[in-house]
């Protein structure tokens, strides 16, 4: 009875329908052909399905990163960031990678990021000596930063779905994005040392930093105050992006770069995106449901992990398998709802850690989204570079080899994901 589920759903994504449709409508199918409860229980997990205040964050937080992203506020954090790294070979790198990674903070959203940062990084690599392929690559994988560094709206559905500490997920997600910050650095200290780039010697003096960095300090405070009110307790993720979209509103106003045109471009898109993810997790609570009341992820852990021996190494395996294959075809957020209910409860039988096994599942889906052949910020760095795709391509596999390494590593060594959450426990 569960494989009719699946494949009802996997027909008509072959159709090509929009993710959520196809969730809500196979399952609604599902409960026609099999009686297995009225059709009136769909609307009433539809509407319980988004009784939650955690979701309120969603649109908050998505329109904060637009009002980020439109007022330009790029521009100040790049300045500030090269002029302290800005004297050494290799250092438009980094300079990409570290606003990448305080930007995540910002939006949240990987394309938002690679739009950002890559619009005004992108031609300064490329004219600092760098390929343009490999300015591309770096941007494409420095972006997947911004679902990884709280705060992330892939871990807040993850943690709806699955029932699953917001707070602790965005904690969980703070060293390993940090982490897969440094690997992308060392990676482009590597491939840049026998580039012929050029360097500049030019110094800055104490007063031209400090105007710079008092010119970047109210973007870089509200990473600051989201997150530091988050972990020390002060509000909730949702109260936070209140907090966080006052601020960056009036920011935008103090800065003369908000018009009336502006912002209501931020609010259509923020309506748009929040609408397309509502209606994912509403229709996945459906989907759920169904999932729960006929013990199909039940059945499934029982006749998977005597396959597996019981081995939580084979179990990783073949989780980044299927998630960075899905991760390269299909949106983030689709594959949380599709794929959790089903993949983690295996986990959880074996005795993983639910916050290590939601924030290693949500990075794998997220190297996935930069994961050729069909990775969505491989098209925005396309669309920004007019690169072919194929140049892309090859100048992303360092840096996503590096990532690689880094979610490895988080595998490996649990405590890099459960030692920030741990603390709030404690």
């Amino acid at each position: 009875m569960g494989a009719l589920l699946f494949i009802l759903l996997l027909v008509l994504i072959f159709f090509g329908l929009p993710i959520g449709f196809c969730i809500l409508l196979s399952s609604t199918v599902f409960l026609q052909v099999t009686s297995l409860k009225p059709l009136l229980v769909v609307a009433q997990k539809l509407a319980l399905g988004l009784d939650s205040s955690s979701l309120l964050a969603i649109p908050l937080f998505t329109l904060m990163g637009y009002i980020m992203e439109s007022c330009g506020l790029s521009k100040r954090l790049i300045d500030w960031v090269y002029s302290l790294f800005g004297g050494f070979k290799g250092a438009m790198g980094l300079v990409t990678i570290i606003c990448c990674t305080i930007f995540a903070a910002l939006s949240g959203s990987g394309p938002a990021t690679v739009a950002a940062i890559g619009s005004i990084l992108i031609p300064a690599m490329i004219e600092n000596g760098y390929p343009p392929k490999t300015a591309a690559g770096l941007t494409a994988m420095a972006g997947a930063l911004g679902p990884i560094i709280p705060p992330s709206i892939v871990m807040i559905v993850y943690g709806t779905t699955m029932g699953v500490s917001i707070t602790k997920m965005f904690m969980g997600g703070v060293v390993p994005g940090i982490l897969i910050a440094i690997c992308l650095a060392v990676a482009n200290t590597i491939k840049t040392r026998k580039l012929p780039l050029k360097v500049n010697l030019e110094r800055h003096s104490l007063k031209e930093q400090l105007l710079v960095t008092w010119k970047a300090l109210p973007t870089l405070l509200l990473p600051v105050i989201i997150l530091g009110g988050i972990y020390g307790g002060i509000f909730t993720p949702t109260e936070s992006a209140t907090v966080g979209v006052v601020y960056s509103f009036v920011l935008a106003l103090v800065y003369h770069k908000v018009t009336v045109k502006s912002f209501i471009d931020s609010v259509k898109k923020t309506i748009e995106t929040s609408a397309m993810i509502c209606f994912l997790i509403a229709g996945a609570s459906v989907f759920c449901w169904i999932l729960s009341t006929t013990q199909i992820p039940t059945k499934i852990a029982n006749f998977v992990v005597p396959m597996l021996g019981g081995s939580q190494a084979l179990y990783w395996i073949l989780l980044l398998i299927v998630l960075l294959f899905i991760g390269c075809l299909m949106e983030s957020l689709a594959s949380v709802v599709m794929l959790a209910p089903v993949l983690a409860p295996i986990g959880l039988a074996m005795g993983i850690n639910e916050i290590h096994l939601g924030v290693v599942f949500c990075i794998s889906l997220i190297v996935g989204f930069v994961t050729p052949p069909f990775g969505a910020n491989l098209f925005t760095v396309v669309g920004i570079t007019k690169q072919p795709f194929g140049e892309v391509v090859i100048g992303v596999l360092p840096f996503l080899a590096a990532s690689f390494i880094a979610l490895i590593l988080c595998i490996i060594f649990p405590p890099i994901v459960t030692f920030l959450p741990s603390l709030l426990s404690a």
